[in-house]
């Protein structure tokens, strides 16, 4: 059984990750753990000798957050759902340590949508993605709930063995199919061109469908990767962050990101290396 944090600031946005997960769960075994941590502005002033959370708070919050995810989680079964409000400094590692606490499996979280890394994420997903590392949900604000069926998988191929063993897990629990992408520059050279494929018979076994795109220089790879989503619509994109440095920069960090944005619509499965 899979678990699953999902953390909720009370936010629509926030709404999205429920959502996401609840769906998760109608589809899987899993169970729900709903986290809400203290905004950190609001104790960032005491220290921890002086700083002690009040009980009656942390009670409260916890009502909140069952009366605010309760329309939205009628679906799943009371045993397999618990409600925690939390307090730290820092928001990310508070969510991480308690991630860990809890041994969960993903931690999941809707996000705003707006356009550039941070303002699309948020800045407390940024430093998930960043830092985290349980794998992370990543829900854009506007998803609606629909079956996952399918995960897009945008690989650089520089570690695809050991990355793909852990989205080919993910996709067969859930019943997905996988489809693998990667965008070459130099994929008409026959050398280059040949090792890809005999990669890919290699690892076709596994199940996956294997797709090499030209990368056309005059695009950024967020241009390819975007018109491919829209083309193929999958329920969910994954992708590691640390897979290569350059790879993930070239690709959210770009100024047409900001300019541009992501794909405001699909969720993200995001692994850290």
């Amino acid at each position: 059984m899979k678990r699953i944090l999902i953390t909720t600031d009370f936010s629509l946005p926030s709404k999205a990750g429920i959502r996401f997960a609840v769906q998760m769960a109608s589809q899987c075994e899993c169970e729900l753990l709903f986290y809400n941590v203290n905004n950190p502005e609001t104790i960032q002033s005491w220290t921890d000798v002086l700083y002690t959370p009040n009980p009656s708070e942390k009670e409260l919050r916890c009502k909140r957050m069952i009366q605010f995810t309760a329309p939205l989680v009628k679906s799943v079964t009371g045993d397999r759902i618990e409600w925690v409000a939390d307090d730290g400094v820092n928001t990310a590692e508070a969510i991480v340590a308690y991630a860990r606490k809890w041994r969960a499996d993903f931690i999941c979280m809707g996000t705003r949508g707006l356009g550039g890394l941070h303002r699309f994420f948020g800045s407390t997903a940024a430093s998930l993605m960043a830092t985290s590392p349980i794998p992370l949900l990543l829900v854009p604000h506007s998803y609606r709930v629909k079956p996952i069926k399918s995960v897009l998988y945008a690989s650089d191929f520089e570690e695809i063995r050991k990355e793909l063993d852990k989205v080919t897990q993910f996709a067969q629990e859930l019943g997905l199919r996988l489809s693998v992408y990667h965008y070459e520059a130099f994929l008409d050279e026959a050398e280059v061109k040949q090792k890809l494929y005999t990669l890919a018979a290699e690892l076709a076994p596994q199940g996956p469908a294997f797709h090499f795109k030209k990368l056309h220089i005059e695009h950024s790879l967020l241009d390819h990767l975007t018109a491919d989503i829209r083309r193929t619509k999958p329920s969910l994109i994954a992708l590691f962050t640390k897979q290569n440095r350059n790879w993930f920069d070239r690709l959210f960090l770009s100024s047409k990101t900001a300019e541009l944005g992501f794909d405001t619509r699909t969720p993200l499965l995001v692994f850290r290396k």
